[in-house]
């Protein structure tokens, strides 16, 4: 989940929900801020023009039709023109 790691672990650092929380407490200038802090902290090497980012381990926001999944919008659509 986090890089840095010594040992595997097979407890995780945190809630998966604290990160959004705490990126929809800072808001965009808090974000800003870390952003600007993180650009000084590595100086020039931050502004190269090209950066390879390896995103394998992050969730993905895909989704696959599925039986149960279309049956719920045929019940949904069904529902929606008996109530017209």
């Amino acid at each position: 989940m986090f890089c840095g790691e010594t040992v595997f672990q097979w407890q995780l650092p945190c809630d998966s929900s604290d990160m959004t929380y705490f990126r929809k407490r800072i808001g965009e200038a808090g974000f800003e801020k870390v952003l600007s802090c993180s650009i000084a902290l590595f100086g020039e090497t931050a502004l190269e023009e090209e950066v390879c980012i390896d995103s394998t381990v992050q969730e993905k926001n895909v989704t696959f039709p599925t039986d149960a999944k279309q049956y719920r919008k045929i019940i949904a659509r069904v529902i929606k023109l008996a109530r017209k």
